[in-house]
C-alpha cells in the first residue's frame, strides 16, 4: 500500500467521527489472579442501549461517546461483572481486572448479569468455549480434547469413531481454519487422530466460528477454530500438570520481571509405549511401537504503555513402526507440526490497535518402507512463513472498523519419494517439485450500529494466489504419457487467481433479550487435501491451487433467531443456512496410489457441492447444573460429471441427524460430575457390491459413489471430577471417566470378507463392521496445580 492510500483511507475514517466532540474510553481487560487478559469480555454503556464494545484478541477495548457522565459494565462468562462510573471530559485510560466468580455449596455465582454477546452482536454461529467447562467433560483415556468438544456442537460432526476430523455444515476437514496464536495447524491430531495436538493445560480461549466469518479471516470455507495459548501468570509462579493412563503432561509458569513480562511452558507425552513394552517384547507383538508428544511455549513483554511483545511456539510429532511377523515388510513413520509465532502490539491512540504477527508454521509426514529387497520412502508436507498486519480502530461507539494485510508464502509438498533396490538400483521423484505458491488479502470491514435495534457488518476481503516456479507442466495423453513439458525458471509466474469475498451479516432486536440475524458470505480456498477412500494411512495430501487445480469457493445464506431467558440464565438459538460448493476435489474413479514420478493433480475430478440444513441449541451458563443441548437436521451432496454417472451422492460429510446433550452438575463443593451423549446418522461409504474371480484374479465392482450408509453410532461417556481441599502447597483432584458407558459398537469401518470356494458354488460375501471400542473404557487422571 501506498501513503496516499493511507492518507485518503485515514481521512476517511476521521469523517466517521467529524461533529460533537467526543471522548474515548480504553484500556486492557484481564483476570485479576493471573493478569491473563480476556479475549471477548464485554463492555456496556448503561445510559446507551444495546451499544458497546468487546475486547479483542489481546484484551484491549476502546468505546468512543460524546462529553458526559457514564455508567461502564465490564463483564466476562465465568467472572463478576465489575461496574464503574467515569465523568467524560477528555481521553480516559481504564485497565479492568475482572476476579472469577466465587464457588459456593448453595449455587454458582456466575454473574449479576451475563454478557449477552449472541444476542446483541451481529456475528452468527459462534460459539466461546470456556478451557475449565471443556475440562469437566468425559473424554477417552482422560485427555482432555477441545477438539472432541467442538464436536458436540450443532452443525459440526465427528469424522468417525473416537477421531479428532470434523466436519462443519457440509465442508471437508480441509475446509476449516485452524489457528493456533494465528499459526495454521495442518494436521491437528495425534495417534492416528484419536487425540488433537492442543494440551488443554496451555489453552487459554477457543472461539468456534461455523459460518460467516469476519473478513480477517480467509483461506477456508466452511469454519474458524481459533485457539490462544496462555500469556503466563503475571502475578506468581506456578505450576499445574496431570497423570492420567496413557500421557502425563506439565506446565509452569510465572512473571519473568513483575507486571512486565511472563512465560508459560508446557509439555505431554504418551507412555504407553514405556511401560507396555518390557512386558511385550518378548511376545509376537513385540511392544508398542508407537508414541507422540507436544510442548508448547510462550512469552510476552511489556516494552511501554503503547507497546507489547509477544513470542510462541508449538512442537509436536508422533512416531511409529510395524513390521510383519516374518520380516519380510518393515515400516517407519512419523509426522508432526512446528509452529513459531511473533506478535508485536502497539497503540497509536486510545481508538487505534495494531498487531503485526510473523508467523512459521510446518506440517511434515514421512514414510519410510522395506520389502524384501525394496526400499522406498515417502514424503509429503506444507511448510509457510507468513506476515499479517492488522488494525482495529474505534472511531465511534457506533462503529468499528477492522482492516490490514495477510501475505503467506507456501511451499508445498504434495508427494515426493525415493526408492531403491539392495542392488542399488535408484529411482527419485525428479519430475515432481515442490510447489510454490504466494497467498496475500486485503480486507476492511466495519461493524455498525445503525440504530437501538439495528446493526450490519459489512465486510470485504480481496485475496489472490499466484503459482511461481521452479515449474515443470507436464503435457499428457488419456493415457499417461508424456507429450512435452514446459519449464518456469525461479520466481517466474505460472497461474495467477484474485477473488472478491463480500460478507454481510445483520442483527435487529426484537426485544431486549432476543434478535433476528442473517447473512451471506463468499469465501475462496487455495489449499487442498483430497482424501483416498481406499488407504488407510494418516497421510494428508495437501495441494495448492495452480495451474492444473483451480480454488475452492463457496457461498453461504445464514439466518436465525437468539433468544436469552430467564434473566440471561438460559440461551437459544435456531439457525437455518444454505450453502453452494464450487471446485470441490476428488480422486478419479478407480484411482489407487500409483507412480511417485507422476503429479497428482493428474489423478483429480473436479465437481460442485451443496449442504443445507437447520440447527437448535440450548445452553445453560449459570447455577449448579450447565451444559448445552444441540441438534442438526441436515443434508450434504456432491455431483461431479466424472464420478457416479454424473448424478449427485452423499458426501462423507452428510448425517441427516446429529444431537449432542451435553451436562456437568456441581453436586458438592468437592465433586463436579459430567456426561455426554451423542447420536448420529451412519456416514456414507463406498463399497463393492460384486466380486469377480477372473484367471485366479479377484475383480471388485463397485456400487453407486457412497451408496452405503454406516450403521448410526450413540455413545454415553460420564465423569466424575474430586477437588481434594488444599495440602499446603497442593491443590490436587481426580477425575473418573467411562467412555462409551454400555458398550456400543460404533463402527469404524467396513471390509468385505468371503467365506467357502466360488468353485463349488458355496462362496459366501459380507460387509463385516470393525469397532474401535467396542467396550467402556474406564479412565482416572490425577490433576495438580502448585
Amino acid at each position: 500500500m501506498n501513503k496516499l492510500f493511507f492518507t485518503l483511507f485515514f481521512l476517511l475514517l476521521t469523517n466517521l467521527v467529524a461533529g460533537q466532540q467526543k471522548f474515548t474510553i480504553s484500556g486492557y481487560i484481564r483476570d485479576a489472579v493471573s493478569g491473563e487478559s480476556l479475549i471477548g469480555a464485554t463492555i456496556r454503556v448503561q445510559e446507551i442501549s444495546n451499544q458497546g464494545s468487546t475486547t479483542n484478541n489481546y484484551g484491549f477495548y476502546s468505546i468512543t461517546l460524546p462529553a458526559g457522565s457514564y455508567t461502564i459494565l465490564a463483564q466476562y462468562l465465568g467472572y463478576r461483572s465489575r461496574e464503574f462510573k467515569v465523568d467524560l471530559k477528555a481521553n480516559y485510560q481504564q485497565n479492568i481486572l475482572l476476579e472469577v466468580a466465587s464457588v459456593q455449596v448453595e449455587e454458582v455465582v456466575i454473574s449479576d448479569r451475563k454478557p449477552d454477546e449472541q444476542v446483541k452482536s451481529t456475528q452468527m454461529s459462534q460459539v466461546i468455549l470456556p478451557i475449565e467447562q471443556v475440562k469437566t467433560l468425559p473424554v477417552l483415556f482422560g485427555e482432555t480434547d477441545i477438539l472432541k468438544t467442538v464436536q458436540l456442537l450443532p452443525g459440526i460432526k465427528s469424522g468417525g469413531e473416537g477421531n479428532t476430523g470434523f466436519y462443519v455444515r457440509g465442508g471437508g476437514v480441509d475446509q476449516n481454519l485452524i489457528l493456533l496464536d494465528e499459526a495454521v495447524v495442518y494436521n491437528p491430531g495425534h495417534l492416528f487422530n484419536f487425540f488433537s495436538v492442543f494440551n488443554g493445560d496451555a489453552i487459554r480461549n477457543t472461539t468456534v466460528i461455523k459460518g460467516n466469518m469476519p473478513v480477517r479471516y480467509g483461506g477456508r470455507l466452511a469454519s474458524v477454530l481459533d485457539i490462544s495459548m496462555k500469556e503466563g501468570n503475571k502475578e506468581k509462579l506456578r505450576a499445574e500438570g496431570g497423570v492420567g493412563l496413557i500421557a502425563s503432561r506439565l506446565l509452569v509458569e510465572g512473571p519473568l520481571a513483575q507486571q512486565k513480562s511472563s512465560f508459560m511452558v508446557s509439555g505431554r507425552r504418551t507412555y504407553l509405549d514405556v511401560l507396555a513394552n518390557p512386558f511385550l517384547k518378548n511376545t509376537e507383538q513385540g511392544g508398542v511401537p508407537f508414541s507422540f508428544y507436544d510442548l508448547n511455549a510462550k512469552v510476552n513483554y511489556t516494552l511501554s504503555r503503547q507497546d507489547r511483545l509477544y513470542l510462541s511456539g508449538y512442537l509436536g510429532n508422533d512416531k511409529g513402526s510395524f513390521d510383519l511377523s516374518d520380516g519380510r515388510f518393515k515400516a517407519d513413520f512419523n509426522w508432526g507440526n512446528k509452529i513459531a509465532v511473533a506478535r508485536w502490539n502497539h497503540l497509536f491512540s486510545d481508538k487505534l490497535f495494531l498487531n503485526v504477527s510473523a508467523v512459521y508454521n510446518q506440517y511434515r509426514f514421512i514414510f519410510d518402507s522395506h520389502f524384501d529387497n525394496y526400499s522406498s520412502k515417502l514424503d509429503t508436507g506444507v511448510k509457510d512463513a507468513s506476515l499479517k498486519v492488522d488494525f482495529d480502530y474505534y472511531p465511534s461507539v457506533r462503529h468499528t472498523l477492522q482492516y490490514g494485510l495477510h501475505y503467506t508464502k507456501h511451499l508445498v509438498t504434495p508427494r515426493t519419494g525415493t526408492a531403491q533396490t539392495d542392488e542399488g538400483v535408484d529411482f527419485s521423484t525428479d519430475r515432481v517439485r515442490r510447489k510454490q505458491v504466494h497467498e496475500a488479502a486485503l480486507y476492511l470491514s466495519d461493524d455498525w450500529n445503525l440504530s437501538d435495534r439495528l446493526a450490519l457488518n459489512l465486510g470485504l476481503r480481496w485475496s489472490g494466489l499466484r503459482q511461481t516456479g521452479p515449474y515443470t507442466q507436464f503435457n499428457l495423453t488419456p493415457a499417461g504419457n508424456l507429450i512435452d513439458s514446459v519449464t518456469y525458471r525461479a520466481n517466474q509466474k505460472v497461474k495467477e487467481y484474485l477473488t472478491l469475498e463480500p460478507r454481510l451479516s445483520f442483527r435487529y432486536s426484537v426485544t431486549n433479550s432476543s434478535s433476528v440475524k442473517g447473512g451471506v458470505s463468499r469465501n475462496a480456498q487455495y489449499l487442498h487435501l483430497v482424501s483416498n477412500a481406499y488407504t488407510a494411512l494418516p497421510v494428508d495430501i495437501w495441494v495448492p491451487s495452480s495451474v492444473l487445480v483451480k480454488p475452492q469457493y463457496s457461498w453461504q445464506y445464514t439466518a436465525g433467531l437468539f433468544k436469552n431467558l430467564k434473566e440471561n440464565q438460559y440461551e437459544a438459538s435456531v439457525e437455518v443456512y444454505y450453502k453452494t460448493l464450487e471446485n470441490q476435489l476428488e480422486y478419479r474413479d478407480g484411482y489407487v496410489p500409483g507412480p511417485l514420478n507422476k503429479d497428482l493433480e493428474y489423478e483429480f475430478v473436479v465437481g460442485n457441492g451443496r449442504s443445507y440444513g437447520a440447527e437448535f441449541f440450548v445452553r445453560k451458563n449459570q447455577g449448579k447444573w450447565q451444559g448445552w443441548l444441540g441438534y442438526a437436521l441436515a443434508r450434504t451432496t456432491r455431483t461431479f460429471p466424472d464420478l457416479n454417472k454424473g448424478k449427485p451422492f452423499p458426501a462423507r460429510s452428510d448425517r441427516r441427524h446429529d444431537l449432542s446433550l451435553v451436562s456437568s452438575y456441581k453436586y458438592h463443593a468437592n465433586w463436579t460430575l459430567g456426561g455426554t451423549f451423542t447420536y448420529g446418522t451412519g456416514q456414507s461409504v463406498t463399497l463393492p457390491e460384486r466380486r469377480y474371480v477372473i484367471e485366479d484374479a479377484v475383480v471388485y465392482q463397485y456400487g453407486a459413489r457412497n451408496g452405503f450408509r454406516m450403521q448410526a453410532t450413540h455413545r454415553l461417556d460420564v465423569s466424575a471430577t474430586y477437588q481434594k481441599k488444599r495440602d499446603g502447597w497442593l491443590q490436587s483432584s481426580w477425575t473418573f471417566a467411562v467412555y462409551n458407558l454400555y458398550g456400543r459398537h460404533n463402527p469404524f469401518f467396513y471390509y468385505i470378507d468371503n467365506e467357502g470356494s466360488p468353485y463349488n458354488n458355496s462362496l459366501s460375501i459380507k460387509a463385516k463392521k470393525v469397532s474401535v471400542f467396542p467396550f467402556p473404557i474406564p479412565s482416572v487422571t490425577w490433576n495438580f496445580s502448585f
